[in-house]
């Protein structure tokens, strides 16, 4: 099981905690900018000195391309906010399982939502699939994954959802039902025209979770 969830939470709680301790203190001014300012420097020590472990040591070099490069239009104060908000949601009490019963009631909810759904064809085999369905928006899973991924009725294994069409209509549908979202490729997936996310068991992937526009901290 991935410990990425917790790791992640303690990279950003850990930010936030000293940047407040910061204004508690005097010594940092509350605004944007300096909190900002404050914050990449934060990131670049935790990368040099190596505070965190590896799982999210792409996310740190990430936030620290774009401190340095966007300023303060990078947002990294906010962007904490969220993923700690976010991951507090789904980790803060007692966690709850991926079920088959969860999913296909997912997969319902998305059909009368007017998404075309397509649950009968083997899509992690082999080469390339591809398959028609009335509409912009489709939403694929793997036929085989149905019950391979599965231990009775948990989620065991990872498993992908293709997505076409509206990404940021799935995403927000799919927190909405208890579901995080791990982006595997946006467009070119196994599936033509399709991009891939994973869900993982009891959504404790290895990578920071797809967080909804509408999402607020």
């Amino acid at each position: 099981m991935s410990a990425y969830y917790s790791e992640i939470q303690k990279v950003v709680n850990s930010a936030l905690d000293e940047l407040a301790a910061e204004h508690a203190t005097g010594k940092l001014i509350n605004s944007p900018v300096t909190n900002n300012h404050f914050l990449v420097r934060w990131v670049t020590r935790a990368i040099k000195t190596q505070r965190f472990g590896k799982t999210t040591s792409a996310n740190l070099i990430q936030w620290q391309k774009t401190g340095r490069s966007k300023g303060n239009e990078s947002m990294l104060e906010p962007t904490f906010k969220r993923i700690s908000a976010y991951y507090e949601g789904f980790f803060g009490g007692e966690i709850a399982p991926v079920t088959d019963a969860k999913i296909e009631q997912f997969i319902d909810d998305m059909e009368q939502a007017g998404w075309g759904v397509c649950t009968s064809e083997v899509l992690t085999d082999g080469g390339k699939v591809q398959f028609f369905t009335d509409g912009a928006n489709s939403f694929a899973v793997c036929a085989n994954q149905c019950d391979d991924c599965f231990d009775g009725e948990n989620l065991v294994k990872p498993m992908s959802w293709f997505v076409r069409g509206n990404h940021a209509e799935f995403v927000t549908k799919a927190y909405e039902a208890g579901f995080m979202l791990h982006k595997v490729t946006d467009y070119k997936s196994k599936v033509k025209y399709h991009g891939e996310y994973l869900v993982y068991p009891l959504n404790q992937g290895t990578q920071l979770a797809e967080i909804p526009l509408s999402f607020k901290a």
